[in-house]
């Protein structure tokens, strides 16, 4: 059991004392011009028993050995001055970074350590190279480029480089959360990973979603994915043109927001499928029979209907048989009722003179009222005219012996009015009518 002990402690002893001077640094290491570069390192070294004070770490040339890393700036040849710096504890850590890569910064190069008290060793046969570059590397970038509208989206943007004391900085075009990783890799790489994540939205379709990467020094690298946002149908509505002339040809279009593009139905305001097809088109609108129509918009999102447009038909003025006239001792009364549209203009005339009359619209009726002395006169003639034509009424009367007016009823011109054929005892007021239209006008 003593000899056991005693062999236990020369063999600690003895690899204890033999610890060999090494080190760990890659051959090669890749900067970007104008950024920084670490290269990693770590040494180690007999242990000297409590005899080291101090450590001072230098990096050196391989060509003519001159000292680009010293402790004391002033021995640091002037081409590296401020530009370098011992990363961590110099006892254990040999890492070396460099500001403001230049071309010429290629090396080789090779660490050396001085212990105070101890010893000192240069690792000539472990020397360093570095491979400048002069654009960063192609960046990673991953998305799913077709999402639904709502779905969550989640995307990543990766770069390596060689300076995780000043890691690239990730800007987005899109808002939404952001996760950053880093990653060590060989040889004096890194990997960094910029994660966005985001609600997609309608608006996002066809939309580029950026990444921006700025390496430390300014230099930029961009790259760009297109979004395809599937969403149902929305801003669904008819385009037409509302004001129509009666008797015309019309043509309704529905239009819509989607992806993937809509097709298109028509139906009546009560639901009945009236067409399918982007187009509707109404042959010889009447005002009798126009409906109100509305389309729905179909994708394999969503049905989305717009809302219900009816036409105004335009027509000329009709002058309706309910018009009348009525005379009581020597007063006169007439109530023309026109239906039009757009509104009439509506006048009496009595000879060859224009009345003043009262004029009320409702809607499409419009309603002229006269009341003046019955005179002399044989005829009253209502006049009608809006922007598409015109009607004339003419009312033939003769008052009795009782006070009481009469007419004959008979169609007559307004320019050509007779009164030889009047019946004494017809006691009914009616209307005599001619009525001239003018062609119908094409709205633009």
């Amino acid at each position: 059991m003593y000899a056991l002990q005693w062999l236990h402690f020369f063999m600690c002893a003895y690899f204890k004392e033999a610890s060999p001077w090494t080190i760990d640094v890659p051959s090669s290491v890749n900067g970007l011009l104008g950024s920084c570069v670490v290269i990693p390192c770590s040494y180690n070294y007999p242990d000297p028993q409590g005899k080291a004070k101090s450590f001072t770490g230098i990096w050196m040339t391989t060509e003519g050995d001159r000292v680009i890393y010293h402790s004391a700036e002033s021995k640091i040849v002037k081409q590296y001055q401020s530009r370098t710096k011992l990363l961590g504890d110099a006892s254990k850590n040999c890492s070396l970074m460099i500001e403001n890569l230049q071309q010429n910064d290629r090396g080789p190069f090779y660490f050396r350590i001085e212990i105070e008290g101890y010893n000192r060793a240069s690792y000539r046969n472990n020397k360093v190279s570095i491979s400048v570059m002069d654009e960063p590397n192609p960046t990673d970038f991953f998305v799913q480029e077709e999402v639904k509208e709502g779905e969550n989206v989640s995307a990543s943007c990766s770069v390596f480089h060689s300076c995780p004391t000043y890691p690239p900085d990730f800007h987005w075009s899109h808002s939404g959360e952001h996760h950053l990783q880093t990653q060590k890799r060989q040889n004096g790489q890194w990997k960094a990973t910029s994660t966005l994540t985001f609600h997609s939205n309608r608006t996002d379709h066809n939309r580029p979603l950026q990444c921006r990467v700025t390496y430390h020094g300014g230099k930029h690298q961009e790259t760009s994915k297109t979004l395809k946002v599937k969403y149902a149908p929305v801003n669904v509505k008819v385009e037409y043109q509302s004001d129509v002339n009666e008797g015309e040809t019309v043509h309704l279009k529905c239009s819509s927001d989607a992806n993937p593009v809509s097709s298109y139905e028509w139906h009546s305001e009560t639901g009945a499928l009236l067409n399918k097809g982007q187009t509707y088109t109404m042959l010889n609108v009447s005002r009798h029979s126009v409906e109100a129509v509305y389309c729905t918009a179909v994708n394999e999102e969503g049905r989305v209907r717009s809302s219900t447009v009816k036409l105004n038909v335009l027509y000329a003025p009709d002058i309706r048989t309910s018009s009348k006239c009525s005379s009581d001792w020597g007063v006169l009364k007439c109530e023309c009722i026109v239906e039009s549209r757009p509104p009439s203009m509506v006048h009496f005339v009595l000879g060859d003179r224009l009345q003043n009359s009262s004029v009320e619209t409702n809607g499409s009726v419009t309603t002229g009222t006269l009341q003046t002395d019955f005179g002399s006169f044989k005829f009253v003639h209502c006049l009608a005219n809006n922007t598409l034509g015109n009607a004339n009424l003419t009312l033939s009367l003769l008052v009795n012996a009782t006070g009481v007016g009469v007419v004959n009823k008979r169609k007559e011109n307004y320019e050509d009015v007779h009164s030889n054929d009047i019946c004494s005892n017809d006691h009914v007021y009616g209307n005599v009518r001619t009525k001239r239209r003018v062609p119908l006008k094409t709205n633009v």
